[in-house]
């Protein structure tokens, strides 16, 4: 009597059984390969600013340009700009521009906050001592407040 009781348990076919062990195997390798080539993303929010001169004038007094101020709005003269793609808003707290051989830096007294996913326009003002002629070629750096520095390049217009 065991025995027919035995032979009455059904258990699932073979082949079921592989498209199982296969369908586990692939769906293990899948998340692995998500997480050690970085298919998923990232779980942490950073900052990605980056820069464009956008109208940066010689100055008529013959001073370096330094910043200012920020605004959401494109001031009427003399900025540049700050686009942040990442997925964490940042601060411009230092401000450096280098023309004729000199550099010029300046600590920012109430930071510039870039907030993630949009742009800042950054309006500038005249400091320094070596004139800024029209056509030369300057090179300003944005240093954030994780650290980054966000390099601008142009000519004074």
């Amino acid at each position: 009597m065991r025995i027919q009781a035995l032979r009455r348990r059904k258990a699932i076919s073979p082949i079921l059984a592989t498209v199982i062990l296969i369908a586990i195997t692939l769906i293990a390798a899948i998340a692995i390969a998500g997480f050690v080539f970085g298919l998923f993303g990232s779980f942490t929010s950073s900052a990605r600013v980056s820069g464009f001169a956008i109208n940066v004038q010689a100055s008529t007094s013959g001073h370096a340009t330094a910043l200012a101020a920020c605004a959401a709005a494109a001031p009427a003269n003399n900025y540049v700009g700050a686009q942040n793609t990442g997925t964490a808003s940042t601060s411009i707290t230092n401000f450096q521009v280098t023309y004729g051989g000199n550099t010029y830096s300046v600590a920012v007294a109430a930071p510039c906050t870039v907030v993630a996913g949009s742009s800042e326009y950054i309006g500038i003002t005249n400091i320094g001592a070596a004139a800024a002629v029209t056509g030369e070629a300057f090179t300003i750096t944005l240093t954030t407040s994780n650290g980054a520095s966000v390099p601008i390049s142009g000519t004074f217009t």
